[in-house]
């Protein structure tokens, strides 16, 4: 009996050992991986904040800014716009559109279109328009105002005062400067940036935020990504979407409430299987101790069968703990991202889409205080209630990064990595693009 005993214990330190040892080397693993995701319990800040990617990109785009600058800085300005890539028939493939709020001591502009337009064809070239709105009642406040690279590499540089408006445009934009009205007004210069485009007559509506910068090849990527959209969306029987998204923040893909069935079933799926492989390895393993260390085993201890209920709770703890981000990340290629998607960076819109429904959404909700992307959002959930539904897609890898640590209204980002790497609202993943070429 006291052999018995103390072979079943015997077994079971075997087993404990064994699992430590997993346990260990699953942590030291996760730790590794999940580094980068900002969910995570092994989430390291300051090593996922590092930038080379996109240090390399504003470098390489701030190169090309000041290289068109100096080549046009004898040129006449009122020749500009003759001298770049301007808009002829036919319309324009892409329209891209940029509202820009000025920003003192640094251009995050020129950053994001100098890394959209530097590794671009002229073939490539031909097919964009670059519409600029430099959100400012009195626009030489904008630090960029009158710059040779802007007036090369935008199409059209905007403004409330228009030779067709009654003045009612501007005369709105300054209320709303005088009043504070940040998030009114960004919808404002949004809505009007949205119209320019449209009036453009192109297929596609591309809105940013002025403090962006892109992946090289980005437009090869994003025709790719509108094609798998406009043939999946065809698939599901509808003929248009909303928007495909092309940044999202990682820290927003965590484990979240509303999936708790999942959960459940990842929880269901861990227990059945540290469960079958305790009693899997149980036959081979007592044999061992039997025939080879004559330690005599019949029946396993309650304690050895209680050993599951023990180790699925820890297994579970650490699944959970590595992070959704990490352990789930979306597969490469587009896929629907109805929720948690942030925000409003990059997003790519059929025309008829913004033409159709959404600019009539903007104009009778102008006074919304509802922040733009959030906005958007809203509009797709009113939308859905009435019966219309728009699909709001992602690609993934991304193929824009966030830079900015000052926000349009003043908001400070920085967590202290640095004046293009904010603490919020970046994707990790980005960071993850070969750096190819020379940086400076």
């Amino acid at each position: 009996m006291f052999k018995s005993r103390s072979g079943s214990m015997t077994y079971l330190i075997s087993l404990l050992v064994g699992f430590a040892f997993l346990y260990t080397s699953l942590t030291l693993h996760f730790r590794e991986k999940c580094y980068a995701d900002p969910t995570s319990y092994f989430y390291q800040p300051r090593r996922a904040h590092q930038a080379p990617y996109s240090t390399h990109r504003i470098q390489q785009a701030t190169r090309y800014a000041a290289g068109l600058g100096s080549s046009l800085r004898n040129v006449d300005p009122s020749t500009h716009h003759q001298i770049a890539y301007k808009m002829s028939s036919p319309p324009p493939e892409i329209c891209i559109g940029v509202p820009s709020v000025t920003r003192p001591g640094i251009s995050y502009l020129k950053t994001t279109l100098g890394s959209m337009q530097d590794t671009l064809t002229s073939s490539q070239r031909s097919t964009l328009h670059f519409v600029v709105l430099l959100a400012h009642t009195n626009q030489s406040e904008h630090e960029d105002h009158g710059t040779p690279w802007l007036e090369a590499m935008a199409d059209t540089v905007l403004s409330y005062d228009l030779p067709s408006d009654d003045g009612s445009r501007i005369a709105v934009a300054q209320m709303m400067e005088e009043n504070g009205i940040h998030a009114v007004k960004s919808k404002f210069d949004y809505a009007i940036t949205l119209e320019e485009c449209v009036r453009t007559g192109a297929e596609w509506v591309m809105m940013l935020e002025d403090d962006v910068v892109f992946r090289e090849g980005w437009l090869d990527k994003v025709r790719g990504a509108l094609q798998e959209v406009d043939k999946k969306t065809r698939g599901m029987g509808m003929d248009e979407f909303l928007y495909l998204r092309l940044f999202y923040y990682e820290g927003l893909l965590g484990w979240n409430s509303e999936s708790w069935p999942k959960y459940i079933g990842i929880s269901t799926l861990l227990t059945a299987l540290t469960t079958f492989l305790t009693y899997l390895l149980l036959c081979p393993l007592r044999r061992l101790l039997n025939n080879y260390l004559s330690v005599p085993i019949r029946n396993p201890s309650p304690a050895t069968l209680l050993f599951p209920l023990l180790t699925t709770p820890l297994l579970i703890a650490l699944y959970f703990l590595a992070g959704a981000p990490c352990l789930q990340s979306p597969a490469h290629g587009v896929s629907l991202m109805p929720s948690h998607g942030c925000c409003g960076q990059g997003l790519v819109f059929p025309r008829s889409t913004v033409q159709d429904h959404l600019l009539p959404y903007f104009r009778e909700h102008k006074w919304s205080e509802t922040p733009v992307d959030s906005f958007i959002e809203e509009f797709a959930r009113d939308a859905e209630s009435q019966g219309l539904w728009l699909g709001r897609w992602a690609v993934t890898p991304v193929v824009l990064q966030h830079v900015g640590t000052t926000s349009s209204h003043g908001v400070v980002r920085d967590g202290g990595f640095g004046d293009t790497m904010p603490d919020g609202i970046w994707n990790f993943g980005f960071e993850r693009n070969e750096v190819t070429g020379e940086s400076v």
